[in-house]
């Protein structure tokens, strides 16, 4: 339902603006005319707020549990009520909300559901939609809830093996700074006067300037840091990023099989809950987040429509791995499309998994490896000059 934004005048004069929601402007303005208030301005500009969509595990429970209510044999309006209570204290219940009154005046649960695509995308609605005109909507729901969760937990595992080694690089860092700053400069006065051998000279150097030029290389680092996260924002950057990681040995890997995995996933569910191949090519071609792939899949899908086999046209590819063009091969023949695509989705997260724990596992050593030779230096710079006793008598 869209929402719009509104100047009005109360019965004593007073200026009032707001948000109301409404079917259209009509509908708009009869709700306001009932509320009393005359209206001067109504406009569909304001934008909805980002904090009001459902995401994440929230849009995993909702759909996990309106396709437990639906399957019940619950009516579909009750069921949204009985999701709608539940959720009545969450920043997102007026989308809850707007959707049980949708459906209410006679709106497919899909169409009312595209009011708001910040909440569901194209592919969830899609999948509704065919879902409904089916009559398999408890069926769909299930499908989507078991897909988000997946995604969710491909998300998950991918985030920790990323966070937990910059962590471990930041507490790093934390580590020099302290010995450069604080522990170095507290026991220079020991070697003032004294001649110090090349290492352990350029060791107080850098001490010194870390110390006395903090405000040169903080702010430049710190500008340096913006300027590349506001670069990395960019459409064209980001596609420059996404195609250079691609062709990195271990890094394409990952990001080869982390896209695979998702796309047929997804494919397998819309195929599944009865959307037609190319649909269901093309709406899956949205959770390729990589350029080169999505270009790929792009150049099958034109010539799918020639009357061309999925199969066929990827066996071409030189970034797909052969073992996703022979395992839908033998779908395409046995008509098992979804089920093979499900097979390879299965294959690469296991794969993706063993490799994120083998990286992870790796990561934390190698990083505590480097921390501990680089304390380790400074802590020789430091006491090396004490061996020579001769030079502090």
């Amino acid at each position: 339902m869209p929402l719009y934004h509104y100047q009005a005048l109360d019965s004593k004069g007073k200026k009032l603006k707001g948000f109301i929601e409404a079917f259209d402007e009509k509908d708009a303005k009869l709700k306001l005319k009932d509320q009393g208030v005359f209206l001067t301005k109504l406009s569909t500009k304001a934008p909805r707020a980002s904090a009001s969509d459902i995401k994440g595990d929230d849009l995993v429970n909702i759909t996990a549990l309106l396709s437990q209510l639906v399957s019940s044999g619950i009516p579909l309006y009750e069921s949204l009520i009985a999701v709608e209570e539940q959720y009545r204290s969450a920043k997102f219940h007026r989308v809850l909300l707007s959707l049980a009154e949708q459906v209410k005046g006679g709106a497919k649960l899909s169409q009312a559901m595209r009011s708001f695509p910040g909440s569901f995308d194209s592919l969830y609605t899609s999948m509704l939609d065919a879902g409904e005109s089916a009559g398999a909507l408890d069926e769909v729901l299930k499908k989507l809830s078991e897909l988000l969760a997946k995604k969710m937990k491909l998300k998950r595992e991918i985030n920790t093996a990323l966070v937990y080694p910059g962590i471990l690089a930041v507490f790093a860092l934390v580590v020099i700074g302290v010995l450069l700053g604080f522990v170095i400069p507290s026991i220079e006065g020991i070697f003032e006067g004294k001649t110090l051998n090349g290492f352990t000279q350029f060791v107080i150097n850098v001490s010194h300037i870390a110390r006395n030029y903090w405000w040169v290389y903080v702010p430049l680092v710190v500008g340096l840091g913006a300027l590349s996260f506001w670069q990395i924002r960019q459409p064209k950057v980001q596609d420059w990023v996404k195609r250079k990681l691609i062709a990195l040995p271990f890094i394409g890997k990952v990001v080869v099989e982390s896209a695979l995995s998702r796309f047929c996933r997804t494919m397998a569910t819309l195929l599944a809950g009865g959307v037609t191949m190319i649909e269901a090519l093309r709406l899956s071609r949205a959770t390729l987040t990589n350029p080169v792939l999505q270009e790929e899949f792009a150049r099958a899908e034109g010539k799918i429509t020639e009357g061309k086999r999925l199969s066929q046209e990827l066996f071409r590819s030189k970034v797909i791995p052969p073992l996703v063009p022979r395992m839908l091969a033998i779908g395409e023949e046995t008509g098992h499309m979804s089920v093979m695509l499900n097979k390879v989705a299965d294959l690469y997260e296991e794969e993706l998994e063993k490799t994120l724990k083998r990286t992870l596992s790796l990561l934390q050593p190698v990083i505590l490896i480097g921390m501990g030779i680089i304390v380790g230096l400074v802590m020789i710079a430091i006491l090396l000059p004490l061996t020579d006793l001769s030079s502090l008598s």
